[in-house]
């Protein structure tokens, strides 16, 4: 009866939807399917753990943002060895955008695995939250290079055109500038910090609006950081 049971379970977790859905998705079985559950997990509906913690996919969110900007650093720096870090870093906030990883999200269709709270407010950035979770879960199975494999095959060659995205040369600092303007919005670029990490300076540039931090990044040029931010910003509000 105790072996019928836990086989019974087993089944059921083995052929669960979400196990079926990143096996035909990403080619792979996960050792730990309790991470992907977290990663689809918003914290509308999160539960708190005996230490009051509530168990959303938010830290896993937090490490997925950096594996996933860590994966395509690597890759574009060995895909466009002539091209200068101005370059490159505008490519990168293209791909790791929020309106990109929201799209990115609902292409591959992470919609029907999420539990959040549905109601008449929308979540602007629900799916690439649950892009960047679902990226940390699978560093944290499978580690970094699985997470890589995953990321170019499965993901970046199939659904990111990096010609389209070349050619789409937008001056977000600009842009950001030019909406704060027509509604009579104070913007305002400040250095956050300066460290240095391996012999280099990483600046942290922060855009302010009515003096209120909306978005910062990290690069090794205060130009390149501050377009990053605004990129943020942008993507976030228009």
């Amino acid at each position: 009866m105790l072996f019928s049971l836990l086989f019974n379970r087993k089944s059921h977790l083995k052929n669960s939807p979400l196990q079926l859905f990143i096996r035909q998705s990403f080619g792979f079985k996960p050792k730990n399917i309790e991470l992907y559950t977290q990663a689809f997990v918003h914290k509308s509906v999160a539960k708190k753990n005996p230490r009051g913690l509530k168990i959303s996919n938010e830290r896993l969110e937090f490490l997925g943002d950096s594996v996933l900007s860590t994966i395509v650093s690597e890759y574009l720096f060995e895909k466009f060895p002539d091209q200068d870090e101005g370059y490159l870093t505008q490519m990168r906030s293209k791909i790791v955008s929020r309106k990109s990883l929201n799209s990115l999200g609902e292409k591959i269709g992470l919609e029907p695995f999420v539990k959040y709270l549905k109601g008449n407010f929308p979540y602007k950035s629900l799916l690439g939250n649950v892009f960047e979770a679902l990226f940390g879960a699978i560093y944290l199975d499978k580690g970094y290079n699985k997470a890589k494999e995953v990321f170019i095959k499965c993901i970046l060659e199939h659904y990111v055109d990096l010609e389209n995205l070349e050619a789409n040369n937008i001056d977000y600092k600009s842009q950001l500038l030019i909406y704060c303007q027509k509604n009579k919005l104070s913007l305002e670029f400040k250095t956050i910090k300066e460290e240095t990490v391996n012999g280099s300076i990483n600046f942290t540039m922060g855009a302010f609006i009515n003096d209120e931090l909306k978005g910062q990044s990290t690069d090794l040029s205060k130009r390149s950081a501050k377009q990053a931010a605004a990129e943020i910003v942008y993507q976030e509000i228009i």
